[in-house]
């Protein structure tokens, strides 16, 4: 059995914070809702993709290099623990997958660092706004099934900016 060795897999080089030799960036719900706000305003539904295809893309990544260096994970309901255990590590907030398959399924988060940093800037929103959290999502679908980038959509029908109890996750497989 792989031991996950903390101390090794999340460390420093200079002014890098790495995560499984891959470097990462942290900041504070100031930045990242400065910056979402500015992608939603100055591009609209372009800045709103950018941020879940980039988010995507990281997290498949990621998450990629990390189940090399852990082969022993390979479960899918071992992986998911793994990746929720990180996104709540990183300070990201807390996910739970309802359900999950090929198919797609459901996943609800009660507590979110983007919705956090939204609420105490900006208040409550009209529309869901939690677009890092639908790539995050949507990464680890397509990593943990072995599909492409952009086979999982990931649609927000709750979200806590919105103050819904939770924010609800659709996740859908797509068939092209």
């Amino acid at each position: 059995m792989a031991l996950i060795k903390w101390e090794k897999d999340l460390t420093r080089k200079g002014g890098q914070v790495l995560l499984s030799s891959l470097p990462i960036a942290m900041h504070c719900h100031h930045y990242n809702i400065n910056l979402q706000a500015m992608l939603e305003e100055t591009f609209g539904e372009i800045g709103i993709d950018l941020m879940c295809r980039s988010a995507e893309e990281a997290t498949y990544s990621m998450f990629r290099e990390y189940f090399k260096r852990y082969p022993n994970i390979k479960t899918i309901k071992s992986r998911i623990e793994l990746a929720c255990t990180l996104y709540q590590s990183c300070g990201l907030g807390i996910i739970h997958f309802v359900s999950l398959d090929e198919e797609g399924g459901e996943a609800v988060s009660p507590f979110s660092h983007y919705v956090t940093g939204w609420l105490a800037k900006h208040g409550k929103r009209d529309t869901p706004g939690c677009h890092f959290t639908r790539g995050w999502i949507a990464g680890l679908c397509n990593l943990l099934y072995e599909k492409h980038l952009g086979y999982f959509k990931v649609a927000e029908v709750a979200c806590k900016m919105m103050r819904h109890e939770t924010c609800v996750f659709k996740i859908a497989g797509s068939h092209r």
